[in-house]
């Protein structure tokens, strides 16, 4: 039996899938962390009320749905970072709060998904388990 290997690409339905997932965690994330827009600190009453931000491009899958390039931001600020790179840069930079984590996470977004493949399903499983742990439920699998 051949060895199983992530697909190379996945439907359009489930990139929205993941895309929804990926972005109520970092939404949900932000209300965690700060309780507010993760740039100006603006207090929030729900999730809803944020935009999930990506540091790289949402256009490059290996990147995509990682935690570590997402942000819950308010709207002036999701726009603003996306015309400042270097705002957006130094903002991912203090949130990852590692340097060598946000180097890792630069070099991942330029590689291309052939060589580095995103697993659907494993992704799904992921981001829903930490989606769990911040609705404070203990995901059992």
């Amino acid at each position: 039996m051949p060895p199983v290997t992530p697909k190379d690409s996945m439907t359009k339905k489930e990139r929205n899938h993941l895309d929804d997932l990926a972005s109520e965690y970092a939404r949900k994330r932000a209300m965690h962390r700060v309780h507010a827009c993760e740039r100006c600190l603006n207090w929030k009453s729900s999730w809803a009320e944020l935009q999930c931000a990506h540091c790289f491009t949402r256009g490059n899958l290996t990147t995509r749905f990682d935690p570590r390039n997402l942000a819950g931001l308010c709207g002036g600020c999701h726009m603003y970072i996306d015309s400042h790179e270097d705002a957006k840069f130094e903002l991912f930079r203090r949130l990852i709060g590692n340097s060598h984590e946000f180097e890792m996470l630069y070099t991942l977004s330029n590689m291309t998904s052939k060589q580095s493949p995103v697993d659907y399903k494993m992704t799904e499983i992921y981001l829903k388990t930490l989606i769990k742990q911040l609705d404070g439920v203990v995901a059992t699998t």
